[in-house]
Formats: structure tokens, sequence, C-alpha cells
């Protein structure tokens, strides 16, 4: 019994020996590679990623913001296995005068291999280069970098995940983050359908656009220069928010640097919605809807009846103004009726009155009456005439010789008094609509 006490004990004690043993080998079987011969695998399992993408890769560039504010760059890669990159371009700060011209550079590219991969670009390349590059590239005296930082942009990336279609990138030294994703199309292309595309959504008239989750709304301005402001408000002085952010315009709408959220909801990229009233992220939950009735409330553009559409009684106006203007000058007719900012010493803004002689059939001159157009509701625009209100120079000298003419023109204006749901012909550039009466008014359409 004792000596089976004995064994036993010997037994126990060397029992947690054998556990750890058994793990170790365990463990030993499940990595049989070393950490140095790992990386080596993922870096020539990467090399080969790069190298398989027949039309290379969109790179969406970005430097950091500690030192100004840029937007995105759309740059070009193409990768051999053998370390070679063709790079490519039509950036604002290219130099030698090339830049806004579409230019290829060709250096070399490495892969090394740290606590991580990491892609380097450590020979100068034309196009990458001058992000990373002391000199400030912008021209005297607007240099916007004094003291040799450059524009904070990296030449060295952490790679941070990678498939054959995607490859997510953070700059080692400033941090910004970079993405690859495989180009769809030759470089050119991508370039000319990109500017389409954010021609198509930007531009001088409408330069606001809500953002909203269904529940709440915040809003993005200066989206043009690819670096929006994320408020909360439009008027500054009301805003208790206000970030720069940077974006990258692509064929199909523009991707943030990263992802941003409003409220539970998460956006990096937006795309065109497919009635084009407004751009979708990635999952549907977010849409930028562009601030159209913002512009057609304040335009000053002249924008015309569709005389087609006119009542019987605004045809009736119409024809009576155009009678009478022949009192005051029998070689003018009137060329149309339309809502916007009338010429002369004194500009008004509210229903116009546009002439054309009849020989030369060419505009001479505009006359107006005033009133004001308010959005009292999203889509919605309110016209509001008094008998009160002014009227231009240009009409002054009119009714001197044709009295009636302005007359007719209240009486236009005044058959307009209301509020009106508004559809634009087009949301992000509106060249005109259809007017609804919600209350008062009449139905009309006008037009660019």
């Amino acid at each position: 019994m004792k000596k089976t006490q004995l064994y036993r004990l010997v037994f126990l004690a060397m029992l947690p020996a054998l556990v750890l043993t058994s793990c170790r080998f365990e463990d030993d079987d499940y990595f049989d590679e070393s950490a140095a011969l790992r990386i080596e695998h993922k870096a020539e399992e990467m090399r080969n990623v790069l190298a398989s993408a027949p039309n290379g890769w969109n790179m969406q560039f970005f430097c950091a913001h500690d030192v100004a504010d840029y937007e995105g760059f759309n740059l070009f890669a193409r990768f051999d296995v053998n370390g070679k990159v063709t790079m490519a371009s039509d950036h604002r700060y290219l130099r030698n005068g090339n830049a806004g011209k579409y230019t290829e550079a060709v250096s070399i590219y490495e892969l090394l291999k740290e606590d991580g991969l990491i892609l380097a670009f450590n020979v100068w390349n034309d196009v990458l280069t001058v992000f990373t590059d002391p000199v400030d590239p912008s021209a005297a005296p607007n240099r916007i970098v004094k003291d040799g930082a450059g524009m904070h942009g990296d030449h060295n990336f952490v790679v941070m995940s990678y498939n054959e279609n995607e490859i997510i990138l953070r700059g080692e030294r400033h941090q910004a983050e970079v993405r690859l994703h495989r180009c769809d199309r030759d470089w050119q292309t991508y370039i000319a359908d990109t500017k389409t595309m954010k021609s198509r959504i930007t531009n001088s008239i409408v330069t606001d656009y809500k953002v909203v989750n269904g529940s709440e709304t915040l809003y993005f301005t200066n989206l043009l220069t690819g670096k929006p402001v994320y408020t909360d408000a439009l008027e500054v002085k009301k805003q208790t928010r206000a970030d720069v952010l940077s974006c990258v315009f692509t064929p199909n709408g523009f991707r943030m640097e990263k992802e941003e959220k409003i409220g539970d909801n998460r956006f990096h990229e937006f795309t065109l919605a497919p009635d084009e009233t407004c751009l979708v992220s990635e999952d549907g939950s977010v849409k930028v809807i562009p601030c159209w009735d913002n512009y057609v409330a304040t335009h000053n553009d002249v924008w015309k009846f569709d005389k087609a559409l006119f009542t019987s009684e605004l045809a009736d106006l119409y024809d009576k103004i155009n009678t009478e203007i022949q009192k005051f000058n029998t070689a003018w007719s009137l060329e149309s009726i339309g809502i916007g900012q009338s010429t002369g010493s004194n500009k008004i803004y509210g229903l116009v009155l546009t002439f054309y002689t009849n020989t030369a059939k060419t505009k001479t001159n505009t006359a107006g009456v005033a009133f004001t157009q308010t959005k009292p509701a999203d889509g919605q625009i309110k016209i509001e005439y008094s008998a009160e209100d002014k009227i231009d120079k240009n009409m002054e000298n009119i009714v001197k010789k044709a009295p009636d003419v302005e007359t007719y023109a209240r009486s236009f204006a005044n058959m307009l008094n209301g509020t009106y749901s508004v559809t634009p012909n087009d949301f992000f550039l509106p060249t005109g609509g259809d007017f609804t009466p919600v209350e008062g008014g009449v139905k009309f359409k006008i037009k660019l």
C-alpha cells in the first residue's frame, strides 16, 4: 500500500509538467513558422495582390489636418512584383507646370517588414512625394506652411487590412487614412467620370446640403471644395459645432476620409441615388440632400414663366402688358415675365418684365414690381406681394407714358400671392420648377 501511494504521489507531482509539455507541443504544431517567416509570407501575398489589378488601384489620398485643411486627392498606382510602381494623377499640386494635368511617374516601392507590413514609397515620385516634401507647394505670398513642415502627407503607410479589392492604409507618421481600391476603368476615364459626377452634385449655386438619418438633421457646407464643414446649423452665429472634414470625389459620389456619424448611424461613402434627388450612404440609413429650396427662395437669376401653363387670367394680363408697352415704345414687345432681380439703377427682386426690340429681336431691358419670396418649410416657397411694394426705375420711366403697364404688372404679381410646394427640375442644380399652391396663389411653372 505504501508503494502504491508513493507511485500515486509521484504521478500526481509529474502531472502538471506533463500537461504543460503537451500544451507546448500543440502550440509548436500550430505555430509551425517563425514570426519572421510569417510576415515574409504576408509580404509576398500582398505583393501579389498589389500586382494583380489590371487597371491598377485608385489611391484615395489624404493629408493630416494638423497643418492645414486639404481636400482628398485621387491618385492612381500600378504595381509589379519586382518593386516598380507607376503612379498618376491630375491633382493641383503637381510641379513643373503639370498642375491640373494628367501626369504619370515611375518609381519603386517596398514592403517593409516591421511589427506589421509597411507599404513604402521612399524614392521621389512626382505624383506622390510633393505631399511629403517640406517645401510648401503653394505660391508666395499665399504659403500655407511657414516652418518647412510641408503638407503633412505620408509616403510610408501601415497596412491596416487588405483583400483583393481594397487595401486600407494609415500614414506611418501623420496618421491620415488612405484607401486603395481596385480601379474598374482606365485612369483617365476614372478622372473624367469623377469630374462629371462632381459637376453633377456640387456647384456654386446650391452650396449647402442636409445630412439626415430620418430623425436628425445636420449639414454639409463647402462640399464643392472637398473640405466640407460638418455643422448643426447653416447660419454661422447659430452653430455649436463646425468640423472641417475632407472628402474625395468618385465616379459615383464622394467618400469621407474617415467614417463619420449622425446619431446612431455611421457613414463613410455616398453615392448618387437612382432618382438623383440625394446621395445615400452605404447602408442607405443616411442621406445627403441638397438645400435646393434655399436657392429657389433667394436666387437673383430671372426665371421665366412657362406661358403654356398660364391660367386664362394670367394670359390676359400678359397680352394687355404687351399691348400697353408699345405706348411707351412702338419698337418694343414683351419677351417674357419672370421672377428674379430686375436691371436698372435700383434693382428690385420680384416680378420682372423683359422686353426686346421687334426689329432685332434682342433683349433691351427689364422692369420690375417688387415682392418677397421666403421658405416657410422644406420644399415650400411663399410669395408675398403688397400694393405698396416698390417698382424699379425702368418701370417708373415706362409708366410716364404707359401707366397701365404697372397696373397690369401689379395685378399679375397679386395673383401669385400664396404658399407653394415646389418640385425642382433638378435637385442639385435647379433651373426651374413646378409651383403647386398650398395656400392661395395659382399653379405655375418657371425656368431659366
